[in-house]
């Protein structure tokens, strides 16, 4: 027995010997085994740590609420969360002495800059922190980075419109919001002409997109290939971890007027939005190649901002 607890002290002022001891023990495994072991361990330890997590909040909220009676002391609803959060707060300054930001950009920013280490205490810091935070009515979420930079999320048209996704006085173009601010990264923007409208005054335009020539690269000053599922946690990584340094003055930069194409045919304006359909460039996400005329546009063809049909557009 006391040698187990030996063995069970030193594993927990090194856990790197636990890593080791996996590694002797399934040494025999090839990659897809090893893969499927991994998988199943992450599994255990991740239900473990939400087991954990739910229990401590519970016993949290069961202490607040069982020692007075609830509809005699709501005001006392008022003061939890601003007692989380002191609560959490302290915990991480004076018990952790280190930074447990979001995990995913933690993990991510360890795989990218530290060689995949990550500090022995955030297995179990974001459990206690976050339960202290949410059992006393606070929240902890994926809001985080846009309240500590002074961030705004908007959208296109058609997300705020038709899918309703973002509130209607959320979407940025010509008859929408105009941005005039330092960056502007436009996830998932094709770059019609109606959104770049409202973009033209920002200072920086990072551009993500998975189609290599959509229009928004042309109107942009970094430009990322790719699916934003990927792109942007890896972004978010690499800005969110680490020390902060301050910002250098932001400059407007001068992009260069692309060079318009020579007319080949009509230009037609859509009622709906103002989104100006030029045959020059057509509308290649909608399988409308450049060069395409308005009238051989098929009649299911509708407006990518605003997806109005054919019979809602003008000749400009």
């Amino acid at each position: 027995m006391q040698s187990l607890l030996r063995t069970l002290r030193k594993t927990i002022r090194h856990p790197e010997r636990l890593y080791l001891w996996f590694l002797h023990l399934t040494r025999r495994l090839n990659t897809g085994q090893m893969l499927m072991v991994l998988a199943v361990v992450v599994g255990i330890l991740a239900g473990l740590g939400t087991y954990a997590f739910e229990i401590l909040l519970h016993v949290i909220k069961s202490c607040l609420v069982n020692w007075f009676p609830v509809e005699k002391s709501q005001f006392l609803f008022l003061v939890y969360p601003a007692v989380g959060i002191v609560l959490a707060t302290l915990f991480v300054r004076y018990i952790v002495k280190d930074n447990i930001s979001e995990g995913v950009t933690r993990v991510l920013y360890a795989m990218s800059r530290k060689g995949s280490h990550i500090a022995p205490h955030n297995c179990w810091t974001s459990v206690v922190g976050g339960a202290t935070t949410i059992g006393f009515g606070g929240s902890v979420g994926p809001e985080a980075p846009i309240v500590l930079t002074g961030a705004a999320i908007g959208s296109s048209r058609p997300v705020a419109e038709t899918h309703k996704y973002v509130p209607l006085n959320r979407y940025v173009g010509m008859s929408g919001q105009k941005f005039k601010g330092n960056l502007y990264i436009a996830c998932g923007i094709s770059g019609a002409i109606q959104h770049l409208k409202g973009i033209k005054d920002a200072s920086t335009i990072v551009a993500i997109n998975k189609s290599a020539n959509a229009p928004i690269f042309k109107n942009c000053d970094y430009g990322i290939v790719g699916e934003i599922s990927e792109i942007v946690p890896l972004l978010t990584a690499a800005l969110g971890g680490g020390e902060k340094q301050p910002a250098p003055p932001m400059v407007k930069m001068k992009r260069p007027a692309p060079p318009r194409p020579e007319p080949i045919g009509k230009r037609y304006v859509c009622m709906g939005c103002g989104y100006e359909y030029i045959p020059e460039l057509g509308d290649p996400d909608n399988e409308a190649a450049p060069g395409t005329l308005f009238e051989q546009l098929p009649e299911t063809w509708v407006c990518p901002e605003c997806a109005e049909g054919k019979e809602k557009f003008i000749e400009a």
